[in-house]
């Protein structure tokens, strides 16, 4: 009984540990911020969907980079490509804000859909992330990976 109760004092210490350095560094859990960094990235992935460069544009730092299976591509030249995506059907699952600090976050999910980029099938499921940061009051996406999940 005394190592159940030693083991339930060090999990409480733990996140009060945590708790503590998290206020600490600033990284402090904002809803609302939260809730506009996953706006944004709808926004984003429907400005992909949509080939909407200026609504692309608008949401992306220029020099940013999308991360693909043929490369790292800058967000000011994927713009232009946007017509190589062709998705049919799109979807962010369970997405979750994970900030940095108060400037940076990390907006990660699973992407589930249908279509083809550069002419070959996407994923039905990707592990998608993108990190923003924001810079004159304004969240912009300065990179994005996916990782396809392989379905059995």
């Amino acid at each position: 009984m005394r190592k159940i109760a030693a083991i339930l004092s060090s999990i409480l210490l733990l996140a009060l540990v945590v708790t503590d350095a998290q206020e600490k560094t600033g990284a402090k859990t904002n809803d609302a911020t939260n809730e506009a960094l996953i706006a944004n990235e709808r926004a984003l992935q429907n400005a992909v969907a949509k080939a909407d460069k200026a609504a692309f544009l608008s949401l992306v730092l220029p020099d940013g980079v999308w991360a693909t299976k043929i490369g790292f591509i800058p967000m000011k030249l994927l713009a232009d490509g946007l017509d190589d995506f062709q998705l049919t059907k799109w979807d962010m699952v369970n997405p979750h804000v994970t900030r940095l600090d108060e400037n940076s976050a990390i907006v990660l999910y699973a992407w589930r859909g249908m279509g083809t980029f550069h002419n070959q099938p996407v994923a039905s499921t990707i592990l998608a992330s993108t990190v923003w940061t924001r810079r004159g009051g304004k969240w912009l996406a300065v990179h994005h990976q996916q990782t396809d999940l392989i379905q059995n």
